[in-house]
């Protein structure tokens, strides 16, 4: 299928995850509005897996729609890879949640959930692993 085409659910019953291995973390940092964390399984250190998980509270702007900012939420994975050529790159995957303070519970978790299907749903598959757009 293609991104043309595709196709999600919403409110699903769930969206789960199965088989595969876990990926544990442990916390490597917390400033209060971030925290880090990583696989210590991991032993290189210089591709060590990571994610961090960043939080922005609304704050009040006058110019903004609704008087305030958007509440935004941030996670990202990190996976650093050791090259052919010796050198270290880091890929990463970056989830962004910018939401409205007056949006609901429910209208979050639609957002969540359409997100996730954003990236796990085979019709969008090839946009992550080929870049295509159609």
């Amino acid at each position: 299928m293609s991104i043309a085409n595709a196709s999600v659910h919403v409110a699903p019953t769930s969206i789960t995850v199965t088989g595969g291995t876990a990926l544990s973390f442990t916390p490597l940092s917390n400033t209060g509005t971030k925290v880090i964390v990583q696989n210590t399984a991991d032993t290189d250190s210089r591709t060590r897996r990571k994610a961090s998980f960043k939080v922005t509270s609304a704050v009040p702007e006058a110019t903004a729609p609704n008087g305030y900012t958007q509440n935004r939420c941030e996670a990202k994975f990190t996976k650093p890879k050791l090259l052919a050529n010796g050198k270290i790159t880091t890929n990463e995957v970056i989830i962004t949640m910018r939401s409205d303070v007056e949006t609901t519970q429910t209208e979050l978790q639609e957002m969540v959930d359409v997100g996730a299907q954003l990236f796990c749903d085979a019709d969008f598959l090839n946009f992550w692993k080929v870049q295509a757009l159609a």
